[in-house]
């Protein structure tokens, strides 16, 4: 097994040596993936980069994430590798800065309690996978791990993850406007895309500001449309139905209950906490503590992203 790592694989991008990188795709990646694509690919993203800093080096399920930018925010990598060292994820695009972002004028706290970890949040497609879209720009998909994994014995089961079957709480005080429930739990990497949400839930807070959470264990709620809630209520639990590759909490803040015209807001909790990818976020009572545990920055299954972007200028 050939030992390789951030500072290699970087070297090896920026220098163009595609056929070093494309003999270290795993076989599969190899199926799926263009030389040439990937030749066009290199070219286009060296022409335009600056110099790049490592933000990112996220070790999770025996795989592990790099991520970089370069000093502008104008382009980004990300590289991921299984246990066997080979990229089974390699992905080069744009940075797109979207001005003018829109801030929550209510304060929230994540709605589990405990350390999570957030497996994509932040500002830009390569940290949030929602990020291309207006109504999930800036939701947070939050999973529970012990020792760099989210789950134990058979991953076909939605049982062995950790976060299945935790519970969810309010994020603030509000009513209940709508729920639906249900649909049943997906076997994990089988996606739900007739009901991409699953089971959810929207509360109404002040400012008319609402709050989702989705992906919800079926019959889990302990709470009914027309309820007010406090934040902090018990009011769910986590299941895996909709569109998630593995149990976990979908949460965002939008400015109308319609989920298909809503637009999120970037979400203000409390103590000023701003999660992004690969952080840990705890929450306990009224206190939110984040943990950059895989920020090296100085400055600066749909939970898979295998895949190679076409670069576009």
């Amino acid at each position: 097994m050939t030992q390789i790592n951030a500072q290699m694989i970087l070297a090896k991008i920026e220098n163009n040596e595609i056929d070093w990188l494309y003999e270290h795709f795993s076989d599969y990646f190899q199926e799926v993936s263009s030389y040439d694509e990937l030749k066009k690919l290199l070219k286009s993203y060296n022409a335009i980069r600056y110099k790049n800093k490592l933000f990112k080096h996220i070790q999770l399920n025996y795989r592990e994430e790099y991520i970089w930018f370069d000093e502008k925010m104008a382009t980004g990598i990300s590289v991921t590798l299984n246990k066997y060292n080979e990229i089974i994820g390699f992905v080069l695009t744009p940075i797109k800065n979207i001005k003018g972002i829109k801030k929550s004028k209510c304060y929230y706290t994540i709605p589990v309690q405990n350390a999570w970890f957030v497996y994509a949040g932040g500002e830009n497609e390569l940290l949030n996978h929602h990020y291309p879209y207006k109504n999930q720009r800036y939701a947070l998909d939050l999973v529970l791990t012990k020792a760099n994994r989210s789950y134990h014995g058979n991953p076909n089961l939605c049982e062995s993850y950790y976060s299945y079957n935790q519970i969810i709480v309010a994020p603030a005080d509000g009513i209940v406007v709508k729920i639906i429930d249900g649909i049943p739990d997906a076997t994990p990497g089988e996606n739900n895309m007739k009901h991409p949400e699953g089971n959810y839930i929207i509360m109404k807070h002040a400012n008319n500001e609402y709050s989702m959470i989705a992906h919800i264990k079926p019959h889990s709620f302990k709470v009914n449309v027309g309820d007010c809630v406090t934040g902090g209520q018990f009011i769910a639990r986590i299941g895996n139905s909709g569109n998630a590759m593995e149990p976990h909490v979908h949460f965002q803040i939008m400015n109308q209950c319609n989920t298909q015209f809503a637009k999120t807001y970037k979400i203000k909790l409390i103590n000023g906490t701003s999660p992004e990818k690969g952080d840990i976020v705890s929450y306990t009572d009224d206190n939110m503590i984040l943990k950059n545990k895989f920020n090296f920055a100085t400055k600066f299954k749909k939970l898979s992203s295998n895949m190679i972007h076409i670069f576009k200028n």
